[in-house]
């Protein structure tokens, strides 16, 4: 059968000579005051079995509760403090206000905030304004532009049609009349021509697609074609009756000048575009301009209802206030934190662990935290463990231990409890059992009513169990109690195991022990040194390695 021994105080070996020699008085009482007469007797032991298990220990690592999280409530704002609603200690929940600010000053400057970007949402829609007035130039011009490049066609037309007319007339002065009547076909036609030109202009115009000194360029056109007309009649007319060479000279002149103002018209019409051009691009950037205040303001607005928002101090998360450090009445300038508060439902239980602990250390397991303040021991999990050293070479990990009762507090003193196995698998024998013989550790067994002695090799000795090397098996007996006063083969008997009765006795025994006080104590211990420590001393001097008397 396997088992585990743990470890729980450790003692000096001196404390079990002491135990197991006033065991036997207890028990076995005097029976004898002659000591040969004792020897004759079987010696009343006590015994316990030899196991198979494992040999447990337990270390302590030092350790600190800490919060699971502390958030420090630190206002963006400086003001008179007006309430405090809450007190160190008190749990509060998400939300609830904890204490408030003179917020008269905020309340005016996010009103001054507002209405700046009032006025600047209003620049943007001047500009944009701005904009398509100058886009709408820019069409209209480009219209005109368009009518320019129209009207110097015509003038062309008419200029090269005046030149052609006084060539001829030059050349063919015979042929006047027929060139005369060429002349009004060509008006007729070009007369035609322009009262179709205005009709579309008309219609365009009613459609509100030109402007009106557009329809009124159309409506000259057509009155220069009817002039034209008319002119052509009278050419007619006056080549029948006579040639007139100046008349046509003037009409090529007249003509040349229609076509200059056309171009110059032309060129004016560009330089207006342009000019518009440059004012939609004026206008752009102003509007940009006035987009970018815009977002300034709503920066600033942003800001101003932040902070009168900052004003009320409200719990971020539900939790225990650990610290407040202002009053009613104070002005509170943000050089330190108003309010602190700590999450305590769970709290982290940190300790330094040196290299070699930290094997015994895994992310997820759970492991028992000792709270001596409050004499209770709590199963936690290990949530942290350090990377990297500090500056002293220890390692710092985390256990989170529930806390929902709020007892434990932070920063109280832990214990973290490291179970260790010291020996696996090993013979375990009562440490009281062991006894130095001749130098040597060694242990009494009973066999069939004789105590028979066993070298040991002490493998690990802890305070109730040690591991040892010796030939013999599990469940055998081992003499616990009255061990000092036995030698090889000496007999043996057990205690009887009445419980009431020795109960008493015991009971009893403490009770006059603590009444005697210190001369008791000295005279038990004389008692002993006369009996035990003698036979003690006899063991150690038997030169074959037995207990002489």
């Amino acid at each position: 059968m396997k088992k585990s021994r743990g470890v729980n105080v450790s003692f000096l070996h001196r404390w079990h000579v002491l135990i197991g020699v006033l065991g036997f008085f207890m028990i076995s009482g005097c029976q004898s005051a002659d000591v040969d007469t004792e020897e004759e007797d079987a010696v009343v032991v006590e015994t316990a079995e030899a196991e198979i298990g494992d040999l447990e220990g337990t270390r302590i690592v030092n350790a600190t509760t800490e919060a699971l999280s502390e958030v420090s409530l630190t206002p963006e704002v400086t003001a008179d403090v007006n309430e405090v609603l809450v007190e160190e200690g008190d749990q509060v929940e998400q939300g609830q206000v904890l204490a408030r600010l003179d917020d008269s000053a905020l309340r005016n400057t996010l009103e001054q905030e507002r209405a700046a970007l009032r006025s600047a949402q209003s620049n943007v829609a001047i500009s944009q304004a701005g904009k398509r007035g100058a886009e709408a130039g820019v069409q209209e011009s480009q219209a005109s532009l368009n009518n320019a490049d129209h009207a110097i066609r015509q003038a062309e037309e008419q200029y090269e049609r005046a030149q052609i007319d006084l060539e001829q007339a030059k050349e063919n002065y015979g042929d006047e009349i027929e060139n005369a009547e060429q002349a009004l076909d060509t008006a007729e036609r070009n007369l035609a021509t322009a009262e179709r030109e205005r009709n579309r202009s008309q219609q365009l115009f009613d459609e509100g697609l030109i402007s009106k000194q557009e329809l009124e360029n159309a409506e000259d056109a057509v009155a220069d074609a009817e002039d034209s007309v008319t002119e052509a009649e009278n050419s007619l007319e006056q080549a029948k009756q006579e040639y007139n060479i100046d008349q046509l000279e003037s009409q090529v002149e007249s003509a040349r000048s229609s076509l200059e103002e056309a171009r110059d018209s032309k060129q004016e019409m560009r330089a207006r575009i342009e000019s518009s051009n440059a004012s939609v691009d004026e206008a752009s950037g102003s509007i940009e301009d006035a987009r970018a205040n815009v977002e300034q303001q709503e920066t600033a607005v942003r800001q101003a209802e932040q902070n009168l928002e900052d004003a009320v101090v409200t719990a971020p998360s539900a939790g225990k206030i650990l610290s407040v450090t202002v009053e009613p009445g104070e002005y509170y300038s943000q050089q330190d934190s108003m309010i602190t508060i700590g999450e305590m439902n769970t709290l982290n239980v940190t300790a330094s662990v040196t290299s070699e602990q930290l094997s015994s250390f895994e992310e997820g397991d759970e492991m028992e935290v000792r709270f001596p303040s409050n004499e209770e021991t709590r199963t936690g999990t290990v949530t942290h463990i350090a990377d990297s050293s500090d500056d002293n070479g220890m390692f710092n990990v985390e256990v989170q231990v529930d806390n929902p009762d709020n007892e434990l507090r932070s920063g109280i003193y832990g214990e973290i409890l490291l179970y260790e196995t010291h020996v696996e698998n090993g013979l375990l024998v009562p440490t009281e059992a062991i006894i130095n013989v001749e130098g040597e550790p060694s242990i009494f067994i009973r066999e069939e009513n004789q105590a028979v002695l066993v070298p040991v090799e002490v493998v690990r000795e802890e305070s109730d169990y040690s591991a040892v090397e010796a030939d013999i098996e599990e469940g055998t007996p081992v003499i616990t109690r009255g061990q000092y006063f036995l030698e090889d083969g000496t007999a043996v008997e057990e205690a009887e195991n009445e419980e009431g009765s020795n109960s008493s006795e015991e009971a009893e025994d403490e009770t006059d022990s603590e009444e005697s006080g210190e001369e008791e104590e000295t005279t038990s211990l004389d008692y002993m040194n006369d009996t035990g420590v003698k036979r003690i001393a006899a063991y150690s001097s038997d030169s074959d390695g037995g207990m002489a008397q």
